[in-house]
């Protein structure tokens, strides 16, 4: 079966992508819906403007709308956007990395049916904290792009998602009701390696930007290198930090 995947960048539609591959799925193209701001209801915003490297990087032919529609009128602009992807690339199905939105999964399966596609959430249900163990060990390198939420502060922003950091977000989520796997937007992240990569993604430049009680990574420069040549992720920021309110 041909299927999308709505494609954020993020972990979650990255690991998305290799379940769907594990279950034997052809993951024809991917699928990325930029929203004109933070605020989308349906759509992830920070660096998805990078989701290209992504699908270079993996070998998938990628589709790319802009999206000017706000609220509920998202769900119309995906049912267009995938309509056209729909006939184009004989697709069959659309595939999202839903966790615990009801609101996201709720309208994704709205349109699916509409156009007659299957739908496809194979993180929908998972805890929190065994999806994220189980993402680090199937060998996704992400990092933390936004933070918004009680216990995440600047310094966040750019960290890596490791065993140590799982712990803390664990932590957080006693003491603040955090909820590890960020579904509930309290961050989001993306991926420049995994074990779907041909080639890593290395972020050269970019600026932490921070407003007070929330804050994003803006990727300034990022490249294509060969798997082994690029340095370690640490060396590869060079990040400004500005306080944007």
């Amino acid at each position: 079966m041909h299927v999308t995947v709505l494609f954020s960048g993020g972990k979650d539609s990255c690991y998305t992508v290799q379940k769907l591959r594990e279950e034997g799925l052809d993951v024809k193209l991917l699928l990325t819906m930029i929203p004109g701001s933070d605020e989308s209801w349906l759509f992830h915003h920070p660096c998805i403007q990078w989701t290209g490297l992504q699908a270079e990087a993996m070998g998938i032919p990628i589709q790319t709308y802009q999206i000017e529609a706000k609220g509920e009128e998202e769900k119309d602009e995906l049912r267009k956007c995938l309509a056209e992807v729909r006939n184009r690339h004989d697709i069959e199905g659309i595939a999202a990395g839903a966790i615990a939105s009801k609101y996201q999964k709720k309208r994704i399966e709205e349109v699916a049916e509409q156009l007659g596609l299957r739908c496809f959430t194979p993180l929908w249900g998972m805890d929190p904290m065994r999806l994220l163990s189980d993402q680090l060990k199937a060998g996704l390198e992400v990092i933390v792009v936004a933070v918004a939420a009680l216990g995440l502060d600047q310094r966040w922003l750019g960290r890596r998602l490791d065993e140590d950091a799982a712990k803390e977000l664990g932590r957080l989520q006693e003491r603040h009701g955090v909820n590890p796997s960020g579904e509930g937007g309290e961050y989001e992240t993306f991926v420049p390696d995994s074990s779907l990569f041909k080639k890593r993604i290395v972020i050269s430049d970019c600026r932490k930007v921070w407003l007070g009680d929330r804050g994003h990574l803006e990727i300034i420069k990022a490249e294509l290198v060969e798997k082994g040549s690029a340095k370690s992720l640490s060396d590869c920021f060079r990040c400004k930090l500005s306080s944007d309110g």
